[in-house]
């Protein structure tokens, strides 16, 4: 069988790759110039929303690129994804105010959600089945470089320039990876059997239209919801029950069928997706304002914790792709979210004056080794379901129950941390139950571990049956 980098395949993995190491850079560069951004905006209590906010956006992003990739190939679903994400970094890194930097967060996130779900079509269309876990595994590799060497130069560009240069060099950066990089990955086209809903990966009887509006009503949700979390008074209630409302309304049109319900198979590795992002992100968020405004790191020194869980994350990711693993995939996955639980829970302890700064620190590169053998597994797992013509729409389904679990966490966190903040550098107790409420989030993703075996998958229909509506 052909490697990842023989010549069938060789173009195409360096493509992917180089994406993703864009991908990576950006994130964990923007993570640590993030807490100098909002408190030079002034804008500390809308700092969870910065976040939110850019995956509320993901959502429509995320539908839209999946259903498009499904129907058009991966391509220009990739191409727009990138502008649009150069443009909104661009866009916050020249604001002079919150409002237009929150702005830039939200287009970003609407090309981030295209670029990561066309990426997971081009993994599930152009590689056999056995190459997908060492594809994953190469994916997670590509943050190893940018965890080593995004959080200290964003760090020490932040301190001795301005975090606005971050800001600047990721978007010409991501012009730079369009324009090079994009050619191989236009080569993978759509499936063969278009032209109907069903095959562009949409359920019987729902156009694109329909999945686009409803993941508009979503994000707008979502980021009412995210808003609420950082509101103050009377108005926080009011907004929160509005975004569950049209969360509710909306929602189930875009997750596969017995999603909320924890169905076993198929839906419950969705919402195991979820449920383990919402805790790891919400813990990676807080961590470096934890370590800058309560412990008085420096941004560099704080950036370094997200190096180490990356780098964790990285080898933990490679051993799942290992094609002689004892155990099956699904046991991968179960202690891979054990791992997690446990790691959360550590970083409680890290909020402790009496305790090393280093133990939060350390809790988020164990949470990373967790991460790193559940999610990949999700993923394969995910994609070894799902008929080819459906790969965006349950790559999609990933993305929008990641992103959309993680702006409800965050949000809920944002709320509580602004409830009990009183000033930098007293917010123990603030900080210790955010950590709490991730950890508790991380216990479910536990449980939801042990759903995803259920489905016999040496039944021919067993697809059908992950899809069959209850």
């Amino acid at each position: 069988m052909d490697g990842l980098f023989s010549r069938p395949h060789r173009a195409r993995t360096t493509a992917v790759a180089g994406t993703f190491v864009l991908v990576a850079f950006a994130g964990l560069a923007l993570g640590t110039a993030m807490p100098v951004a909002v408190q030079e905006l002034d804008g500390l209590s809308l700092y969870a929303l910065a976040f939110g906010g850019f995956l509320a956006a993901s959502v429509v992003g995320t539908v839209v690129g999946g259903g498009h990739a499904d129907r058009r190939g991966p391509g220009p679903a990739l191409f727009a994804g990138l502008l649009c994400f150069a443009a909104g970094t661009l866009l916050a890194g020249t604001a002079g105010s919150m409002p237009p930097f929150l702005l830039g967060r939200c287009v970003q996130g609407l090309g981030g959600g295209a670029v990561t779900v066309a990426l997971y079509v081009v993994v599930g269309r152009a590689y056999p089945a056995p190459l997908r876990p060492r594809m994953f595994s190469l994916i997670t590799a590509c943050w190893i470089l940018p965890s080593m060497l995004g959080p200290p130069v964003a760090g020490a560009v932040t301190e001795r320039l301005s975090w606005r240069w971050v800001f600047h060099a990721i978007a010409v950066l991501s012009v730079v990876v369009m324009v090079v990089l994009l050619r191989p990955l236009r080569k993978v086209g759509p499936p063969e059997a278009v032209g109907t809903p069903e095959a562009a990966g949409t359920p019987v009887g729902e156009t694109a239209t329909r999945r686009a509006r409803a993941a508009v009503t979503v994000a707008v949700g979502a980021g009412l919801i995210g808003y609420a979390g950082s509101a103050k008074g009377r108005q926080a209630l009011p907004l929160a029950a509005l975004g569950l409302t049209l969360l509710a309304l909306s929602v189930r049109t875009l997750l596969p069928p017995g999603t909320l319900r924890a169905r076993r198979g198929l839906p419950s590795l969705v919402l195991l997706r979820g449920v383990a992002a919402a805790a790891y992100f919400t813990v990676e968020s807080f961590i470096p304002l934890m370590l800058v405004n309560e412990r008085g790191i420096s941004p560099t020194a704080a950036g370094m914790s997200l190096t180490g869980a990356a780098l964790s994350w990285a080898g933990a990711s490679w051993l799942q792709g290992r094609p002689d693993l004892p155990v099956t995939r699904e046991r991968v996955v179960l202690i891979g979210a054990l791992v997690h639980f446990c790691a959360a829970a550590l970083t409680i302890a890290g909020v402790l004056r009496a305790l090393p700064a280093a133990t939060a620190a350390v809790g988020l590169v164990v949470a990373g080794f967790g991460m790193g053998l559940l999610l990949p597994g999700v993923g394969v797992l995910t994609l070894d379901r799902s008929a080819p013509d459906r790969q965006g729409a349950d790559s999609a389904a990933l993305q929008l129950a990641d992103n959309l679990c993680s702006v409800l966490l965050v949000g809920a966190c944002g709320a509580a941390f602004n409830a009990a903040h009183t000033r930098a550098g007293h917010d123990a107790g603030a900080f210790a139950l955010v950590f709490a409420v991730a950890a508790t989030v991380a216990g479910g993703a536990c449980l939801l571990a042990g759903r995803v075996t259920a489905v016999n998958t040496s039944d021919p229909r067993a697809e059908e049956k992950e899809h069959a509506p209850l």
